[in-house]
């Protein structure tokens, strides 16, 4: 199975598989990492690490960072010359779901990380917008 890490800010990686427990049951084969006020980015990369080793069972890791730029994607970065791992910035529940639900079934790195970044980005909607087109349409 491919494994899966969430590293952000906080417990926002810690909750957003917790919360994706809820939809699609116990979440296998996944670590979340958080950087906290104070942390150090080496220990943060030495953790990472160690996630990355324990999770990856042969087919790799999709490695999910909060947003672009920031210290825990800039530490996942140092690591992509020396293990197996895709990495994905932006993590919202849209694309964890896709993860967690499809690589039940595949284990190829690269596809099931391309779903995941398309149902990611799919699900980004201005529900305003949404609604008055459904009421626009439900009116004709």
């Amino acid at each position: 199975m491919i494994g899966l890490l969430v590293v952000t800010h906080g417990n926002l990686g810690k909750s957003l598989l917790e919360s994706i427990a809820i939809i699609a049951g116990e979440v296998k084969c996944s670590a979340s990492v958080g950087l906290y006020h104070g942390d150090s980015p080496i220990q943060l990369k030495e953790e990472i690490q160690e996630k990355v080793e324990a999770l990856n069972t042969g087919e790799g890791v999709i490695v999910l960072v909060d947003f672009y730029g920031g210290t825990p994607g800039n530490e996942v970065m140092k690591l992509l010359t020396t293990n197996e791992m895709k990495v994905l910035s932006g993590v919202n529940m849209a694309m964890l779901l896709e993860i967690v639900v499809n690589r039940e079934f595949s284990n190829d790195l690269e596809a099931l990380a391309k779903t995941a970044l398309q149902s990611g980005k799919e699900s980004l909607q201005d529900l305003n917008e949404v609604y008055n087109h459904l009421i626009a349409k439900a009116g004709e």
